[in-house]
């Protein structure tokens, strides 16, 4: 269970966890007690940091690898720094236009897609990007059509949800001219459009 700002941790504790973590995601470093209190600005003593530092890793938001090497936060906690103490920035124009780019007028396969937004991640806050696409209990089909490749198979292309694009190679047992491939998806696209792929498969089955 998370934990609540306002009845578990107080203004001094958030704000020291928060420069302890900021300073951690810089350096990489465990944070000591004298390091902290000269960052954090707030005029406190090395010992009254190394008592609320003792009050957060009972909390089980801070934690200290060996002893006398200061402090890290915990999952606990970097949960806590990003849902609760994270200043979010708005993005510059620049950063805006180019993000619009490259995810906002065309559609992308997923592997490119994750791709994609990871570089751009990395790229904006200049450290390593890890971009996942959450599990979907639904796929709604948007769009196919079929391409013909050499050997008898057919290059399936299908959007799903919004833009998400999914291809599929198919084994055919004869070769397929481009216009009867596009007749078969025209009565696709207008028989199926809108429904979940699960419901298609089955009937095409």
């Amino acid at each position: 269970m998370p934990h609540s700002k306002d009845s578990t941790i107080g203004d001094r504790a958030s704000s020291l966890l928060k420069t302890l973590v900021e300073q951690y995601i810089r350096d990489g470093e465990p944070v000591g007690s004298r390091s902290l209190a000269e960052s954090s600005g707030m005029g406190l003593s090395a010992a009254t940091i190394r008592n609320v530092m003792a009050d957060l890793e009972d909390m089980g938001l801070v934690i200290a690898p060996h002893t006398s090497a200061g402090r890290v936060p915990t999952v606990q906690g970097l949960r806590l720094f990003v849902d609760q103490l994270l200043t979010p920035q708005s993005l510059a124009e620049p950063e805006f236009e180019l993000i619009q780019m490259q995810l906002g007028t065309r559609a992308l396969a997923s592997t490119d897609l994750l791709a994609t937004a990871s570089n751009l991640l990395s790229h904006m806050s200049h450290m390593a990007g890890l971009v996942t696409i959450p599990r979907r209990d639904s796929a709604s089909l948007r769009q196919i059509e079929f391409l013909p490749l050499s050997d008898r198979r057919v290059l399936a292309i299908l959007v799903v949800n919004q833009r998400e694009v999914e291809n599929r190679v198919l084994e055919t047992h004869r070769d397929y001219s481009r216009e009867e491939l596009e007749r078969a998806a025209n009565y696709l696209n207008h028989r199926f459009i809108g429904q979940d792929l699960a419901h298609v498969r089955r009937a095409l089955v």
